[in-house]
């Protein structure tokens, strides 16, 4: 069982190295939105907005973004403009914000937009001469929980097949009843008629004494 669970956490780990978020929100007219995105230290972002001109009342699509470290800094800004997309390296682990203001106020209007944000985290890029290759540095604590959900999986997978087994148990066991019943509706159908045609032998007879007594046959 030791090998499926370790290719598949193999699989699953360098799937979710890469975490793409897709996103399609409404800035209210004069307001702003923000997104907090939780990246660890040399995760590599990149991200793409646009405004969604069918969704959007407002006259004026164009809007501000500034993207923020944990600490405040600022590492994208970008005015009056309809689509973009910045790219950064998280210096230090913790929250990095990203807002988006439409300044033009238009009473009950909203700006509609996509954002699609991807982030990459597989490992600390090569910088030194003693940094590590980027697959040696895997986070533990990220094997760890993927061990644990494949624990969890495993046990889901369990619970699953013996619910399988019951309900083909519960299904043989309809069937063979289901086959009772027609066997024994059979056994009372023909019986049934054997009674009908014996009943109607007996009426022939006796139809047939009576008129030989009366002398009519």
């Amino acid at each position: 069982m030791a090998p499926p669970l370790f290719i598949l956490a193999v699989i699953l780990y360098v799937v979710s190295a890469t975490a793409v978020k897709a996103l399609v929100f409404d800035v209210p007219s004069g307001s702003s939105k923000c997104l907090t995105e939780e990246l660890p230290r040399r995760a590599v972002s990149h991200a793409s907005y646009r405004v969604v001109a069918e969704s959007t009342s407002a006259a004026d699509r164009r809007i501000l973004v500034r993207v923020t470290g944990p600490r405040g800094e600022e590492l994208y800004m970008a005015e009056d403009g309809e689509r973009g997309e910045f790219r950064f390296e998280a210096a230090e682990d913790g929250g990095h914000t990203a807002c988006f203001w439409s300044s033009r106020y238009e009473r009950g209007a909203v700006v509609s937009v996509d954002v699609q944000w991807a982030t990459t985290s597989v490992g600390a890029h090569a910088g030194g001469s003693g940094s590590p290759p980027a697959v040696a540095v895997a986070n533990k604590g990220r094997i760890a929980t993927i061990a644990g959900e494949l624990k969890k999986l495993e046990d889901s997978a369990r619970l699953i097949h013996q619910e399988m087994l019951s309900f083909r148990q519960s299904e043989l066991e309809m069937q063979r009843l289901n086959e009772d019943t027609a066997t024994r509706l059979h056994s009372f159908t023909l019986l049934s008629l054997a009674m009908c045609v014996g009943v109607a032998a007996l009426q022939l007879w006796h139809l047939k004494t009576f008129f030989q007594n009366q002398h009519i046959l």
